[in-house]
């Protein structure tokens, strides 16, 4: 019985450790609250979201993406300038929060932290992907 116990734990520790360890993004877990808008079809808004998880399970070393939201229409006009800039007729705005591995190499991002409403600025043509062109705070 203590065997049993003690193998147990020695596996359950051996599982967090590799997964806290991993040199790639974990995205696949990620909460995705509920959104609404007048401007976007919820195809063009998951279509956004998923741009910026295989942007981050491509780059990012060591991340664990929580959340993934929608701005909302509200705010779309405080960034039209984004789309602007970048000869494009759309923006969208998704907002991340994510968890940095103590193991992490990145030196711009603190290792351990927790981010939240960390932004993802993505423009588009019509009949386009979207493409990222910012992100950050």
């Amino acid at each position: 019985m203590i065997f049993r116990k003690f193998l147990s734990l020695f596996l359950l520790c051996a599982i967090v450790l590799s997964l806290s360890s991993c040199s790639h993004a974990v995205v696949s877990f990620v909460e995705i609250p509920e959104y609404s808008s007048d401007v976007y079809s919820d195809e063009d808004i998951e279509a956004a979201i998923n741009i910026v998880k295989q942007n981050i399970a491509e780059i990012e070393d060591r991340w664990t993406l929580l959340e993934l939201s929608y701005i909302g229409d509200e705010w779309l006009d405080s960034y039209q300038d984004w789309a602007d800039r970048n000869d494009a007729d759309e923006v969208i705005v998704i907002l991340s929060d994510f968890y940095i591995s103590y193991f992490s190499d990145n030196p711009t991002m603190g290792a351990g932290q927790k981010y939240e409403d960390f932004n993802w600025i993505l423009v588009r043509n019509e009949g386009e992907e979207w493409r990222i062109v910012d992100r950050g705070y």
